[in-house]
């Protein structure tokens, strides 16, 4: 060992994984990250909080400013790969350097999608994907009276409760027919949109904008498909995100709705891993190839992907959905199979306490739990991932197992005498 070059393109959740398994493997072999953000380790999880105030710049760091030297590793931060010649095993970058590798990960993450409308040039209009978006949207809060927040999935959520947070008239506009469409159920979502129109954010679901309005180049507002027009002088654009994968062109990767892997986390080009936002990997239950883009999915392909580089032959046993948030101060998580189709025989299991505003929804196939929906109550989630991600099996009936009446104590105990654990 010691001999290969393994270079990383991405410096986040993925590619910090990847490094780390490397080094557990191979305290020797050269590594490059490769990064086009200057500012170096810090988690996207953060950025909202940021925006909020309840964390500064260094709340948002993933490691010190001595993690690279420590981990022996070449950083190239404020890099971006250009091209990437498979057959040379070369990456031109950014700085005018020819980069050659043994062994490429990709883990350059995503963007913002832009939908097409008129006035997208417009100042003032913003994406919440990077340290910088972040930034930029704090020292426009204070200049701003209103805002429009333009998709209500996880990153939009998000937004609109830093903005509620920081006193900050806003609308969010949404064209599913409940906010957070794929991480809740319409009960959930319910409770979520009851919670952030009681601190004054205005939801507007199940219609579009359709035009951005501006004066002087600044954004003015969004016009919606009624033809009322929206006033805002910050708008954030959360419409949905895309692979940081222009520098693929031309190299032959298989590329469908993300960079297509195997479970190795390998691409269709020899040498070539992706992992992370990039990454179309296998649902673990469905079987379907999907793009994944959460975080501790990100952290778990990483981690794959980097054994697998060292020489550590690793598979993956494909991705699930996990998306945990909070929206003005109510506590709301989906795991797994959360939202099955009536039709595929699974037996699900609800409670509902709108007096201490909690939600649960667990789902069944035979003896295995698949997925979960809570809201208001998290103690036990890290339980249920586990269980949902090993795909335990339990000999009490799902009815013993009904939210209202779980007792761990007594669940393991059962799933213990079955040798299950």
């Amino acid at each position: 060992m010691g001999t290969l070059h393994q270079v990383i393109i991405g410096a986040s959740a993925a590619g910090l994984a990847a490094v780390e398994a490397i080094r557990r493997v191979d305290k020797d072999c050269p590594i490059t990250v490769v990064s086009k953000e200057p500012m170096p380790l810090y988690s996207r999880v953060g950025l909202t909080h940021f925006i909020s105030r309840e964390v500064g710049y260094d709340g948002m760091r993933m490691r010190d400013d001595g993690y690279f030297d420590r981990m022996r590793v070449r950083g190239l931060m404020g890099v971006a790969a250009i091209s990437v010649d498979p057959t040379a095993r070369r990456v031109e970058l950014s700085n005018g350097e020819d980069l050659a590798y043994d062994h490429l990960l990709v883990a350059s993450g995503s963007h913002a999608v832009m939908p097409p409308m008129p006035g997208t040039n417009l100042q003032g209009i913003y994406s919440c994907i990077t340290n910088n978006d972040a930034t930029q949207i704090d020292e426009a809060i204070p200049r701003a009276k209103e805002a429009v927040v333009i998709g209500a999935g996880l990153i939009g959520i998000q937004v609109v409760d830093a903005f509620a947070r920081r006193g900050l008239k806003t609308t969010v506009i949404e064209q599913m027919p409940h906010v957070m469409p794929a991480m809740a159920d319409a009960v959930s979502a319910a409770m979520a949109e009851g919670a952030l129109r009681t601190a004054g954010v205005t939801v507007r679901c199940g219609g579009r904008a359709t035009e951005l309005l501006g004066k002087n180049g600044q954004i003015t507002g969004v016009r919606v498909e009624s033809g009322e027009v929206l006033p805002c002088q910050l708008l954030v654009m959360a419409a949905g995100v895309a692979p940081n994968i222009d520098f693929l062109d031309g190299t032959g990767v298989t590329i469908h709705r993300g960079v297509f892997v195997d479970a190795y986390q390998r691409t269709s080009m020899e040498g070539i891993y992706a992992a992370g936002d990039v990454a179309e990997t296998v649902d673990m239950f469905s079987g379907e190839r999907a793009v994944n883009a959460i975080w501790p999915e990100a952290l778990n392909q990483g981690r794959i992907a980097g054994l697998n580089m060292a020489g550590v032959a690793t598979a993956y046993e494909g991705s699930m959905a996990m998306n945990v948030t909070t929206v003005i101060g109510t506590p709301i998580a989906s795991i797994g199979r959360w939202n099955p189709q009536v039709d595929e025989g699974h037996q699900i299991r609800e409670v509902r306490d709108d007096q201490r505003r909690s939600y649960r929804k667990l789902v069944f196939t035979g003896e295995q739990l698949v997925g979960a929906m809570l809201v208001g109550d998290f103690e036990d989630a890290g339980i249920l991932h586990n269980m949902i991600r090993t795909r335990t099996t339990f000999t009490l009936t799902p009815d013993r197992l009904a939210p209202a009446t779980i007792r761990w104590g007594t669940v393991l105990r059962a799933i213990g005498k079955a040798g299950r654990v």
